[in-house]
């Protein structure tokens, strides 16, 4: 299934902080500090889960959604996110793989110039240059299989502080203060994963889901509200 996680971890807790009158801060205060500094309550929300089941796009032949052939020891589980500075990463490794003339376009006439016209693409290993995935042959079916990828993974921790200050009978203030992202953690985008683009490989963003493109940043909301 396009969402499933292998890991899906999602918690939350609110509690009172320990401090004002009777409490292990500010035990002994009294009068305005004590009721400027009691009632704060705190809560969290923080979400952990693997990446989604990704395929490996390829040209399409038999069937739509082409996948290419696996020619070569290529691991699926060797994907890593990786940002060298921007917004922009990398789910592969340039060290590992690298983009190369698919063998079918050796096999295209240089009659005219058509072998110059083919545009299919292949990954290799980036020292050996042996050829690890290439593109299925006319009427064949690509061999990697679709959805073997696991893709990025994210996790992201929010926070809120508050505290309710009573007036009289029917008049109180609440304070509040939102936090999201609060540790300016990145969400990656989905990786290109089409053999034939330039870019193989390519995180082109982060975002809040796998198909943003714009930064995630933390932001912070406080407001106060007076109910009566």
């Amino acid at each position: 299934m396009p969402d499933t996680r292998v890991h899906d971890f999602r918690t939350n807790a609110t509690f009172t902080l320990p401090i004002g009158p009777n409490q292990l801060f500010l035990r002994n205060s009294r009068g305005t500090l004590a009721r400027l500094v009691e009632g704060w309550q705190t809560s969290f929300i923080w979400n952990m889960n693997t990446g989604a089941p990704l395929s490996i796009a390829a040209q399409s032949m038999l069937y739509n959604n082409g996948v290419p052939d696996i020619v070569g020891p290529f691991d699926p589980k060797s994907g890593k996110v990786q940002f060298t500075g921007g917004p922009s990463g990398s789910y592969f490794s340039k060290d590992a793989y690298k983009q190369v003339t698919d063998p079918q376009c050796g096999t295209v006439t240089a009659v005219q110039n058509l072998r110059a016209a083919c545009t299919l693409t292949a990954v290799a290993d980036a020292k050996t240059g042996q050829i690890l995935l290439q593109n299925p042959l006319p009427g064949t079916r690509g061999s990697l299989g679709q959805r073997v990828l696991e893709g990025p993974g994210i996790w992201r921790f929010d926070a809120s502080m508050g505290k309710t200050v009573k007036i009289n009978e029917t008049k109180s203030v609440v304070i509040r203060m939102d936090a999201t992202n609060v540790f300016n953690h990145a969400e990656p985008a989905a990786p290109n994963l089409d053999i034939n683009t330039n870019n193989f490989g390519l995180i082109t963003g982060t975002g809040a889901s796998a198909s943003a493109k714009t930064n995630l940043h933390r932001q912070f909301q406080g407001q106060i509200r007076l109910n009566f």
